[in-house]
């Protein structure tokens, strides 16, 4: 008997452990998009047009001297399949990912938001059916740019 009401219950307590993990992974993922889109914020601050690395043009703009390295570098474990995204908040207009160029037209006072995402793979069965096998997690970040 109790075999049959263990049997009975061994699913529901499957789903609860493993979402409960899912759930684990899923608050550590959006702890290091928190942190790399802070870290890219930091960044932002006072270099706010180095987007992306640009070794090619001779700028300044090259590896580790930009937004996207200072944020999908703020930590070793952090996975390489990062995105960041960088705009203004006055004109919500994107800022592209190869500007690095002097003067900077982006003057201090400037308001930027810094976004950090990454996709999390659920690999509970039943709630990955619900919501999809993979959930696209954003962090973001607003900075003002200094002088």
């Amino acid at each position: 008997m109790a075999l049959v009401e263990f049997a009975l219950v061994l699913p529901f307590l499957a789903m609860l452990v493993f979402g409960a993990i899912d759930l684990g992974r899923a608050f550590a993922l959006r702890n290091e998009l928190t942190n790399a889109a802070r870290e890219g914020g930091r960044f932002a601050q006072f270099f706010p047009q180095q987007v992306e690395d640009d070794s090619s043009s001779g700028s300044d703009c090259y590896k580790p001297n930009s937004i996207t390295y200072a944020a999908t570098n703020e930590q070793a474990s952090v996975s390489s399949n990062f995105t960041v995204s960088v705009s203004r908040l006055d004109t919500n207009a994107v800022i592209p990912a190869t500007t690095c160029v002097d003067p900077p037209t982006i003057v201090p006072g400037t308001h930027i938001k810094v976004s950090v995402s990454a996709p999390f793979r659920v690999l509970t069965p039943i709630v990955s059916r619900l919501t999809g096998q993979t959930i696209t997690l954003t962090r973001s970040v607003e900075v003002v740019v200094q002088g």
